[in-house]
């Protein structure tokens, strides 16, 4: 009698939940039709275990949970992690994971500063390139002048640097700075002093927890500019109060509906699970699960390192993120697994807050814009 099958296990090092405590319930369901679909066409040779390690880390929470949970996935014998998503917590974690030597990680997180050998890189955005689409966007519209809100954190920092040359590229002039708390706080004075100058947008920068409120301090001052963020606007996806919290804005999103590999997804997971997710989340875990569960069935032997190199192999892979065209590859100095300028696309919430529409990429205006 052959003996059974140990499975591979993938860790998952989720680090930021809801207010319930909670995280996509799009996760897990959309990594397993991947597993399941590799290990029945025959590309894996074995069953995967996923093993969830769901931490609140920062900004609300602590690094030191992140870091315990990277430590018990590893005890957990995971040979490649999902995770962490924010980049506070990836930056802080990338010298215990190098140190390691152990196991890849993916982050979604968007600083560069967290990437290494072992730390790979599928960020929801980069603080190198948003900025870059966002003041692009913004001058397609007809912008011309840009107060600037950047969340008081690392992140937000980040940002803030490369907010002023993507705008100063774009031929857009900042007329004011503000920071601006990266929880949830009263936001009237900062955008007061944006408004002072009425320029023809605003623009945030950070996170996306300061965004709560910001439409509210807006009506209460009396200014409504053209408003555009970061990937933070994926925050609207996530909840129909999110999405009222961010009703007239633009921002960085990675789902279109254009592009036929998230569409083909899609019908296979309604096909099992009897919902249709239509939103980023889904469709990035997809793309995340099929770099993991590629880069097992090439790792010879099965192992932490085996997998890295095997991650290193992967090339022109087609994404059901980004637009149609969008591809997925890492390399033995490339940690940045997005091929294509269009990886992001700029989306905009309707006025009501009903729901977001696809508005334009780096490249132009997909629809004309609706009046603000």
């Amino acid at each position: 009698m052959a003996a059974e099958v140990t499975p591979a296990r993938v860790g998952l090092l989720i680090d930021y939940l809801n207010t319930e405590g909670r995280f996509d319930d799009t996760i897990l369901p959309s990594l397993q039709l991947v597993a399941d679909d590799y290990l029945q066409r025959g590309i894996l040779d074995r069953p995967v275990e996923f093993v969830v390690r769901a931490v609140q880390g920062l900004p609300n929470g602590s690094f030191r949970a992140v870091r315990d949970a990277f430590h018990e996935l590893l005890a957990e014998d995971a040979l490649v992690i999902f995770g962490p998503w924010v980049s506070e917590n990836g930056v802080a974690l990338r010298p215990y994971v190098e140190n390691a030597a152990e196991v890849p990680i993916i982050t979604m997180g968007a600083s560069e500063s967290m990437l290494g050998e072992w730390v790979f890189g599928l960020p929801a955005g980069s603080m190198e390139e948003e900025p870059i689409i966002m003041a692009t966007v913004a001058a397609f519209d007809g912008c011309r002048t840009v107060g600037l809100a950047f969340e008081d954190s690392l992140i937000g920092r980040e940002y803030l640097r490369t907010a002023r040359f993507a705008c100063e590229q774009a031929g857009l002039t900042i007329t004011a700075e503000v920071a601006v708390p990266h929880v949830e706080a009263d936001k009237r004075k900062a955008m007061a002093t944006l408004a002072a100058d009425k320029p023809d947008a605003l623009m945030h920068v950070g996170f996306g927890l300061g965004l709560i409120g910001m439409n509210e301090a807006l009506e209460a001052i009396g200014w409504m500019p053209r408003r555009y963020t970061t990937t933070a606007f994926e925050f609207a996806a996530t909840s129909d109060w999110w999405c009222h919290q961010l009703a007239g804005w633009t921002g960085l999103d990675q789902y279109d509906e254009r592009n036929l590999v998230a569409r083909e997804f899609l019908d296979r997971f309604e096909a099992r699970h009897g919902r249709r997710p239509e939103y980023f989340f889904p469709i990035y875990c997809y793309d995340v699960g099929r770099l993991m569960m590629t880069a097992l069935a090439a790792a010879r032997p099965l192992s932490g390192p085996a997998v890295k190199e095997a991650l290193e192999r992967i090339k022109m892979l087609p994404a059901a993120s980004g637009a149609p065209g969008t591809r997925l590859r890492f390399g033995k100095f490339i940690r940045h697994g997005w091929m294509g300028s269009e990886f992001l696309v700029a989306r905009r919430v309707l006025p009501d807050g009903s729901r977001s529409v696809l508005h334009a990429t780096i490249e132009g205006l997909i629809d004309p814009p609706d009046p603000v």
